[in-house]
């Protein structure tokens, strides 16, 4: 018996595949992914020993809501102005065996969980990347909610000024994700960046314009992570996603010290994931062996 993983994220998506070993086999552009999804895996399984009518399960994790019933998600980082605002991952997978649907950073926390460095029972995932959202498992048991979309925390709402991909106004990632940094810079202090990369070079260069900026960002994430170790008391918050991974010591070093200031709980130890860009990917490994 062989799985597929595949771990769709608001910019990339990365696949891997297993029959007792486990790799990652590909990463491709979600755009591109999403366009054609049998023959990407496809694509992705030339290149191992595994056939298509191997593939007993695949697990499926999911950079947005989902409603895991109809096997549909909605990705908020994707514009549906290219065709992309509902994808009926049911029907594009139908071929690849039995199939599970999980919220990416559900997908995380299990990953870092079962096989990550940490030795906890209360752990929370946090990504900051296209995105901001959060998995949890608490007391060693993994929280979903009702329809797979527990710790949605992207959309808490920290501020009112800004208006989110979503509709809302000022939640989280409307600030602190790297689709939306340049926007923040722009309707708040009036700089122009060309995307968040160039605000951290200017950053580390030294402007003071970029500075303001990353201020505000580590000001919303302080908030952010603070709200959650009120709400749910974990004893560690792992923060993965490319902001937090390319730029650890601005984005994420300088937590603690904020959120010992701001939570009325004990202050978690809050670090990197130890799986870097493949926590999601991993998670879907416990998912197909048993862990879920």
């Amino acid at each position: 018996m062989a799985f597929l993983c595949v771990d769709i994220g608001g910019t990339n998506t990365i696949l891997g595949a297993g029959n007792g070993e486990f790799e990652t086999i590909a990463k491709c552009r979600t755009e591109e992914f999403l366009k054609d999804v049998p023959g990407r895996v496809e694509e992705a399984l030339d290149d191992t020993h595994i056939e298509v009518d191997d593939i007993q399960k695949t697990a499926v994790a999911a950079a947005g809501p989902i409603d895991r019933e109809e096997m549909l998600f909605y990705p908020p980082n994707v514009s549906d102005d290219r065709g992309l605002g509902e994808i009926d991952l049911g029907e594009a997978l139908k071929d690849f065996g039995e199939i599970t649907i999980i919220n990416d950073c559900t997908s995380a926390v299990l990953g870092e969980y079962h096989y990550g460095d940490h030795e906890l029972e209360n752990i929370v995932y946090v990504t900051i990347s296209s995105g901001v959202g959060a998995g949890a498992i608490l007391n060693g048991h993994l929280v979903e909610g009702a329809d797979g979309n527990f710790a949605e925390v992207g959309h808490m709402k920290i501020e009112d000024d800004l208006k989110c991909s979503c509709g809302g106004r000022g939640h989280w990632e409307a600030y602190c994700s790297g689709e939306n940094m340049p926007k923040m810079a722009e309707q708040i202090f009036g700089y122009e960046y060309s995307d968040a990369r160039e605000i951290f070079d200017r950053y580390d260069e030294g402007s003071e314009e970029a500075s303001k900026v990353i201020g505000k960002m580590q000001k919303i994430n302080a908030v952010g992570m603070a709200n959650i170790a009120t709400m749910y008391n974990p004893e560690k918050i792992v923060v993965g996603g490319a902001v937090a991974l390319n730029h650890p010591e601005t984005v994420v070093k300088p937590l603690e010290d904020q959120v010992e200031e701001l939570t009325v709980n004990e202050t978690p130890e809050i670090g990197l994931c130890t799986l870097d860009d493949e926590a999601v990917i991993h998670g879907l490994r416990a998912v197909c062996n048993g862990k879920h």
